[in-house]
């Protein structure tokens, strides 16, 4: 176990080989706490706070379809992210496990065969996993289903692919009419992905390292958003955007480092990160606090994956 683990994952399964397969994986990274069985684990559940479950689905008693399902109903475990090992994985048993909120299944033999995939699949889940309080159910529920699907495209897709798909999700999820991906370098920022309206034909990429609102975000290193980009001048683009008829702006970087890398500094952007893509929103709809606390962290901790994958390239 370590000692200055600020993670905590408890292991559920009968089967005690797989105690100590998770345990020689992960062990050293995380604060492991092993349970035998379900009710076990809903006991410890009530006692200590448990960042994430890996959980057998097949197990005498209380199956893990059943212990996930007690867990989605307590709203004060609901949000706990789970994974789920099988060995003997049926397409009925994993509807259920879907339908009940894990779309993150993890073979048992993938331990032995493929052990870094494992790992990375587990930092994508605590990742992903932040709070926001008192979200709306819609809020709540654009989150979720961004995080579940950017999982399931981890698995199978490449850096371009990937952004693609997490783009028009996030413009489709959060009426965005204008999304534009950003990559960032010394040179010039190259335009990767555009969804909605298309970035003015007149506009030089260069034009963007000009804008003020860049240049501030650059050195601040955090995002923005203003709801009026007329007025007060602060946006990418204004008179396009006036043309469009999309006065509210949000722009968030995106930040050269991994999983591994933002568990390993405590969930915080290492200050020394250099700055690798921007992501430019735009919409007529004004956006609230929440709205921006919750794309500003989707897209930052997101872009921990898409940052793995490019560097996959």
């Amino acid at each position: 176990m370590s000692a200055e683990s600020d993670y905590t994952i408890l292991v559920v399964d009968d089967d005690r080989a797989s105690h100590i397969i998770v345990k020689k994986l992960i062990g050293k990274k995380y604060t492991l706490i092993h349970a035998q069985e379900p009710q076990q684990a809903i006991n410890m559940l009530s006692e200590k706070k448990i960042d994430l479950i890996l959980s057998d689905i097949h197990m005498p008693g209380m199956t893990g379809l059943e212990f996930l399902e007690a867990i989605k109903k307590d709203s004060d475990k609901a949000n706990i992210p789970i994974l789920l090992m099988t060995s003997l994985p049926t397409i009925e048993k994993e509807q259920k496990a879907m339908d009940l909120g894990a779309k993150d299944f993890i073979q048992k033999n993938l331990f032995h065969e493929k052990p870094q995939e494992v790992a990375e699949r587990i930092e994508m889940k605590l990742v992903s996993n932040f709070v926001v309080p008192d979200l709306s159910k819609k809020l709540a529920a654009n989150k979720k289903t961004l995080v579940e699907d950017m999982m399931v495209r981890m698995e199978t897709m490449d850096f371009l692919n990937v952004s693609q798909e997490f783009c028009r999700q996030l413009a489709k999820l959060f009426e965005l009419e204008h999304l534009s991906f950003w990559k960032l370098s010394k040179e010039k920022p190259h335009l990767l992905v555009t969804v909605g309206s298309a970035v003015p034909e007149n506009y030089n990429p260069k034009d963007l390292y000009a804008e003020l609102v860049v240049r501030k975000m650059i050195k601040s290193r955090k995002p923005y958003f203003t709801n009026n980009i007329y007025n007060t001048n602060q946006g990418v683009f204004i008179e396009g955007s006036r043309k469009e008829g999309l006065p509210a702006e949000m722009g968030v970087p995106m930040f050269a480092i991994t999983e591994s890398d933002l568990i390993n500094n405590h969930m915080k952007i290492p200050a020394k990160a250099p700055i690798f893509g921007y992501i430019l929103m735009k919409r007529s709809k004004v956006f609230s606090t929440k709205e921006y606390a919750v794309l500003s962290n989707l897209i930052i901790r997101c872009s921990t994956m898409i940052w793995r994958l490019y560097k996959q390239m």
